[in-house]
């Protein structure tokens, strides 16, 4: 048997507090020997995000998780800001970009879908805390 697979889960939820979903998921991974958990905001709060510490993370491991809520269609703004950044033409893509060659990048997100999972005296699905 091989070795184990390394994981990366890159944490992006900016009230992850107030998020059910997200914290279930980071407690029910957070003793995984396997696993390392990088919460973006965590690490940089004022977006100044290290590319080249970032792409040194990335080779350091097999599997990619990107883990957020989904907003209006897309990611939050850290972690669109961390893509545009670190998934540079020429490292991960374009001439030369075989950086990510092997590596598996998935998605774990959890979405709010308006009404549903929210009790009716909480009002609307984005005015009730714990959703997302």
């Amino acid at each position: 048997m091989g070795q184990p697979k390394r994981i990366l889960v890159l944490f992006a939820h900016p009230r992850v507090k107030g998020s059910i979903v997200q914290t279930a998921m980071l407690e029910a991974i957070a003793s995984l020997e396997q696993v390392t958990v990088h919460d973006l905001y965590g690490a940089y709060p004022d977006f100044m995000i290290d590319a080249s510490r970032e792409q040194d993370l990335l080779l350091q491991h097999d599997i990619i998780v990107f883990q957020h809520p989904f907003y209006w269609y897309s990611t939050p703004a850290i972690l669109k800001e961390w893509q545009d950044l670190v998934l540079e033409n020429g490292w991960a893509y374009g001439k030369g970009g075989t950086k990510l060659n092997g590596k598996y990048l998935m998605n774990a997100i959890s979405v709010l879908l308006a009404g549903a999972g929210t009790p009716s005296s909480r009002g609307p699905a984005t005015d009730a805390p714990g959703y997302g």
